[in-house]
């Protein structure tokens, strides 16, 4: 990039059902919010407590969409498919201790989500992804330094993904 700091807003969409059951949603599973939590993202959007920006991106699945929507009304919003949640596979809809017995659940938690889940995504396309976010940021930076800040709204694993990238180790 350059040396300009560029301000990024990294959203994790509002709670679902499966939020709170702790079960794994990848890209698949594409629940809404529950009603709570989108009075709560309402709540906040109205007092003003959602961050200004000029450009929004979310992931396409719907509690993504949901928590952008409530928190920008009205904003224009680009879908990117490169955002949403890494796939699961077999261990969509099942919890950490549903899994625990599972070797190769064991052997994902060994190695920080670097294997692939059993009819899921591998770790290499979805770092792949995470690259190309970053690359269209670092483009966008480039071509349309007005379009800061920027907002993506998106989930839980890629934020995490993308926060080890851009944040100094000790941060």
């Amino acid at each position: 990039m350059t040396d300009k700091t560029y301000t990024l807003y990294l959203i994790r969409h509002g709670l679902t059902y499966q939020n709170l059951c702790r079960e794994y949603q990848g890209s698949i599973l594409n629940y809404d919010i529950l009603p709570q939590s989108r009075d709560l993202i309402e709540s906040r959007q109205q007092r003003g407590a959602s961050p200004s920006i000029r450009t929004l991106w979310a992931s396409p699945l719907v509690r993504a969409r949901r928590t952008a929507e409530l928190y920008f009304p009205g904003m224009e919003m680009e879908y990117i498919n490169d955002l949403m949640e890494r796939e699961f596979g077999e261990w969509d809809g099942r919890t950490h201790d549903e899994l625990l017995e599972d070797a190769a659940y064991q052997d994902f938690l060994d190695k920080f989500g670097q294997a692939t889940p059993p009819g899921g995504e591998s770790y290499q396309d979805f770092k792949d992804r995470m690259t190309r976010v970053l690359e269209r940021v670092e483009a966008l930076a480039k071509e349309a330094p007005h379009a800061f800040p920027l907002g993506l709204v998106f989930h839980g694993g890629p934020i995490l993904h993308l926060t080890d990238s851009l944040l100094e180790e000790d941060h």
